[in-house]
């Protein structure tokens, strides 16, 4: 007799018969999602988690919970959370993504200013250290060249 390994218990592979899809209880499923067991018996009844019967147990499959899993993650939003708070952090994110672009231009307008800034400081002071030559000495070598 083969072994099937499912989450935490081990059934006897009799009780899968030629499958060797992994299944598990409600009470596995419950700890898995992290939902009580009477929110997995709702969701097997209402058709949300797809489950078989087999000698009077639910038998869930990996894979229901899997998609289960997967479309929450995609869809669901924290318990105790209400919409309109969840609608107003996302509008401030929207505007904090404006806020941050608008402040990376100026960044760059700023970058850009600075640039030039130096140039004409750099230019200056090469203007300033040919001038700190004496006047007459300037004027001497312009008549003698």
């Amino acid at each position: 007799m083969g072994w099937l390994r499912s989450g935490l218990q081990v059934y006897p592979e009799e009780r899968y018969p030629g499958s060797m899809e992994l299944s598990m209880t409600i009470q596995m499923a419950s700890q898995r999602i992290g939902k009580s067991e009477t929110t997995i018996r709702r969701w097997i009844k209402s058709g949300k988690l797809s489950a078989t019967i087999v000698d009077g147990v639910y038998d869930i499959s990996e894979d229901s919970i899997l998609a289960y899993s997967n479309d929450q993650s995609m869809n669901s939003q924290p318990e105790g959370v209400d919409k309109a708070l969840i609608d107003q952090l996302r509008s401030e994110n929207e505007y904090l993504k404006e806020r941050i672009q608008e402040l990376e231009q100026a960044r760059e307008r700023a970058d850009l200013i600075t640039m030039q800034l130096t140039r004409q400081l750099e230019q200056s002071q090469r203007m300033l250290e040919a001038h700190k030559e004496p006047f007459w000495k300037r004027w001497l070598r312009k008549e003698r060249g």
